[in-house]
């Protein structure tokens, strides 16, 4: 099945997508291998939540009063022929039943051409890859990914390192936390496993290094409220519960039978502004060994607007 790409000029497919009640995913892609995993990401969350997959690939472009030395000549036509064939790529992979268009965007960076991407199509996520390099950790946060997660106002799903995708997500995991507003993220749970079905893990972390008194106190304290959240959100879906705990919260995760096709719902930081994205200490650690993808929500204003 052949889909065409469209150029920064082709509008008229894509100029208002998502206005209906069709959700749209942003994929970040330049024909590597994050890109790829991005794009399994994508198909994979795509097919179990119902959603359209725009394959986003930004040139950049310099100021255009930046003298550039040495002269290259005009090298747009060569970017926007590879690029065609990048996404041409792309959509060759996307299932038949998946739907999925190809889009060449430009700009000074590749953030901030996602985020253009995101407000252009409504789209309700953007999905990036890990960050190149020699690491032994699934993900690295790159430049952009480190701006996405700083400036989008949609949730920023990231593909750990080598990721398969080989199915659609089967289950959600949902990072609840103790603290003063850890909940917020129970809305967008609540309907994630609404809108696909799936059953609904809540996890909280226990590194048992940072438990003051008896460990077995803490543990049920946390568990009787993780059964209080799984109550509040109904039976329409089946939610389990679990206390991961360990020495650390490295050996807490390791403690969590993780399904492969899964994904990991996690809410940002407190300092997030509204509708915003910050990523907190604990999520930046939890990266180092998390081994299936994590999506970071936006902060809400309040948890009124989250009920209306």
């Amino acid at each position: 099945m052949t889909r065409p790409a469209s150029t920064a000029g082709d509008r008229d497919e894509t100029r208002g997508a998502g206005k209906d009640d069709v959700f749209r995913y942003v994929i970040g892609y330049k024909g590597d291998k994050r890109s790829r995993d991005a794009l399994r990401l994508g198909i994979a969350m795509a097919s179990a939540f119902g959603a359209e997959l725009e394959v986003v690939c930004v040139l950049r472009v310099d100021e255009p009063y930046l003298p550039v030395y040495p002269p290259v000549g005009d090298v747009t036509p060569m970017l926007r022929r590879q690029a065609n064939e990048w996404l041409q790529e792309a959509l060759d992979v996307v299932p038949a039943d998946v739907v999925a268009r190809g889009h060449i965007r430009t700009s000074t960076s590749v953030a901030g051409g996602l985020l253009a991407a995101v407000t252009e199509f409504d789209a309700t996520l953007v999905v990036v890859g890990a960050a190149s390099g020699k690491y032994t950790a699934k993900f690295s946060v790159g430049p952009v990914t480190d701006t996405l997660l700083h400036r989008a106002g949609v949730p920023v799903a990231l593909a750990p390192r080598g990721y398969k995708g080989v199915t659609a997500i089967q289950r959600i995991y949902a990072g609840i936390g103790m603290r003063p507003g850890g909940h917020r993220i129970m809305r967008e749970a609540r309907e994630a496993a609404y809108r696909s079905g799936l059953e609904l893990d809540l996890v909280s972390f226990l590194p048992l290094d940072h438990v003051q008194g008896e460990a077995t106190e803490a543990i049920a304290k946390v568990e009787e409220n993780l059964q209080g959240d799984a109550k509040e959100i109904g039976a329409q879906v089946p939610v389990s519960v679990k206390v991961a705990r360990g020495k650390t919260l490295k050996k807490a995760i390791a403690s969590v039978d993780w399904q492969p096709d899964a994904v990991f719902l996690i809410g940002s930081s407190r300092l997030a502004g509204d509708r915003q994205i910050f990523l907190g200490t604990t999520a930046i650690r939890m990266l180092r060994h998390l081994p299936i993808p994590m999506v970071v929500l936006p902060m809400r204003a309040s948890s009124a607007e989250e009920e209306s």
